[in-house]
């Protein structure tokens, strides 16, 4: 019906075909009216020539631009029918589907691009961003989704440990024996998460229940040794009648087990709420809140751990906005509070996290999936409540954070990726017990079903 009335309109006032948008406008409001000008004209021109391929095309870009989609859509699929397989109109209206929603019919448009053996690696680039999104929001929507991992990760300073010989406790030297000290070592890593969402309404209301659970084992130091588990029940609510276009709010219920060495180190129960809002056609912002209560109980040979039990409180900001087709960054703040039952346990630590990605053509094998180069980074500051007596009578433990992680993700099947990842991290503390560094590298095979 779109594409008739672009070609055939001819009685009633032109304006007609303009009042109303679709989505608000990407350009300042400021410029809309001019713009309306330019598309009122090429409109007259279309009627006139229907067969005008430039004009049909700049009418549809100027629609876009104002966020009038249903018009660009249809002159786009008016040119497809004069003009078919036409790789540039084919990426456009693919576009224009995804941004609506419509995910089937871009699905379709855009696995024709990448069907092309003359399409420019910059476009499939591009298409597979866009492909990606869609793959990971359908395993988001409804049923079961799960992820495997496994990989090795080697630590300089695997302890985290001070990497000294001697420490000053209450202004008295103290020789660290070689278990304090910092020690190297080489990690096995075993992860899975498993998840099931269930639609609860026509809005969009999900039942979302997840399970995830990972285990360490080392080389050497085999005390360090851990697995986790932890289980979310909760909803996952559409606040688009809200008038929040794609909007979510989720809450659920937390609860999570540690063992150390295989035996029962530390339970968890509490609550997580999470707010996600696009900004614009290009950008997200996300709100998380989470609360534990954290009771740990450890062996007798660790017993000084009984004193972290207490409440964690987190919060966290961040927007994340993709620039071009192959460039993504993402920034934000976030903050923890610790209450533990031995006041020097206790702490404020905000923080500061960012992190840039580029997607660019795979160096091998030309024509496959697209690799992935991110860099993120980490900054915090943590202050104690109350000094701890046996290192310094006086004086509360202050420290500064900062991580640095580079990961170069390569796709070796559509649900398959193997990722290679190096990083440092370090502490500097007034007290000697915190201070530390550690470089580490390694590797993760992740499948995803």
């Amino acid at each position: 019906m779109l594409a008739a009335a672009l070609c055939c309109v001819s009685t009633g006032p032109s304006w007609a075909q303009h009042r109303s948008y679709n989505l608000p406008p990407s350009v300042p409001a400021a410029e809309v009216p001019q713009l309306e000008e330019q598309r009122r004209a090429l409109f007259q021109k279309i009627l006139a020539n229907p067969a005008d391929v430039d004009t049909g095309f700049a009418y549809a870009v100027l629609s876009t631009r104002v966020g009038d989609y249903e018009a660009a859509i249809g002159t786009y699929e008016r040119l497809l029918v004069q003009h078919p397989a036409t790789p540039r109109l084919q990426l456009e209206l693919a576009a224009l589907y995804f941004r609506l929603g419509a995910y089937p019919q871009a699905r379709t448009l855009f696995d024709a691009v990448l069907a092309r053996t003359d399409t420019p690696e910059p476009v499939r680039i591009k298409v597979e961003g866009y492909l990606a999104v869609i793959d990971a929001g359908k395993r988001q929507r409804s049923g079961f989704s799960g992820r495997v991992m496994l990989g090795s990760r080697w630590e300089s300073n695997a302890n985290a440990a001070p990497d000294v010989n001697s420490i000053s406790l209450n202004g008295l030297d103290f020789l660290l024996s070689p278990e304090s000290r910092a020690a190297s070592d080489l990690s096995g890593q075993l992860g899975a998460n498993l998840r099931y969402r269930h639609l609860l309404s026509r809005h969009g209301d999900r039942l979302d229940v997840s399970l995830g659970g990972s285990g360490n084992r080392y080389r050497e130091l085999d005390r360090l040794d851990s697995q986790v588990l932890e289980l979310r029940v909760g909803a996952d609510f559409s606040l688009s009648r809200l008038g929040l276009r794609d909007a979510r709010l989720s809450l659920s219920a937390v609860t999570g087990q540690m063992w150390l060495q295989g035996a029962r180190y530390m339970q968890s129960d509490g609550l997580a709420l999470a707010y996600r809002q696009p900004v614009g056609r290009e950008a997200a912002l996300a709100v998380n809140l989470d609360y534990r209560d954290e009771h740990y109980t450890p062996p007798p040979a660790q017993a000084s751990a009984a004193e972290f039990s207490g409440q964690r409180y987190r919060a966290s900001v961040s927007y994340t906005r993709q620039h071009a087709a192959d460039w993504q960054w993402v920034i934000g703040p976030g903050v923890e509070r610790r209450e533990a039952r031995a006041g020097y346990n206790a702490y404020w630590e905000p923080r500061l996290t960012a992190g840039l990605s580029h997607r660019f053509a795979a160096p091998v094998a030309a024509g496959q999936q697209s690799w992935t180069l991110a860099l993120l980074g980490q900054v915090g500051r943590r202050r104690n409540d109350a000094p701890m007596p046996v290192v310094d009578r006086r004086h509360v433990q202050k420290g500064n954070e900062l991580m640095l992680q580079l990961v170069q993700t390569v796709p070796l099947r559509d649900s398959t990726e193997l990722q290679f990842f190096a990083g440092w991290r370090t502490v500097h503390s007034n007290y000697q017990i915190r201070d530390y560094s550690n470089r580490f590298v390694g590797f993760l095979l992740t499948q995803s079903f």
